[in-house]
């Protein structure tokens, strides 16, 4: 299967993920590229987005990498927003269960254990509710840095 991208819409998303001016949680080149929206309702993260065609595996769906990354930035979203700091991903696991080459994706995340290790779950679901794709994963927050001494 061939398909041409949309080289407008393409070149607009990637001008606006670089013209962004800082890089923060729910502000930085990737979210910018990707289009994601990030909210936090109740004590969990949602990433949304609407499938474009750069998006697209050569098959012709959104490849596997990008929900990958939605479902990674959904989990850690949750842990800065919901844990108190940033967090790094110790591993991660994702299942595929069915294509999608339109509309919108909403991934949830949610805590399974929280601690000195997070156990979290994201799920990516069409706008119908059918269930796209959902990983999990083992979280460690970053140390933070020391305070710096002061100076005479």
């Amino acid at each position: 299967m061939s398909h041409r991208i949309d080289q407008e819409q393409a070149l607009a998303a990637f001008q606006r993920a670089a013209a962004g001016t800082q890089e923060v949680f729910g502000d930085f080149f990737l979210t910018r590229l990707l289009g994601l929206e990030v909210t936090y309702p109740g004590d969990g993260c949602q990433v949304a987005f609407d499938v474009q065609d750069f998006m697209f595996n050569p098959r012709g769906g959104v490849h596997g990498g990008v929900l990958a990354t939605a479902l990674d930035i959904c989990m850690g979203h949750l842990i800065n927003h919901h844990g108190g700091g940033p967090g790094a991903t110790l591993e991660m696991k994702i299942q595929y269960v069915a294509p999608i080459s339109s509309g919108r994706v909403i991934c949830t995340g949610e805590a399974l254990r929280r601690g000195g290790t997070w156990f979290l779950k994201a799920e990516a679901r069409d706008t119908a509710g059918g269930l796209i794709a959902f990983a999990t994963s083992t979280w460690k927050f970053l140390k933070k840095p020391a305070p710096k001494a002061a100076t005479p």
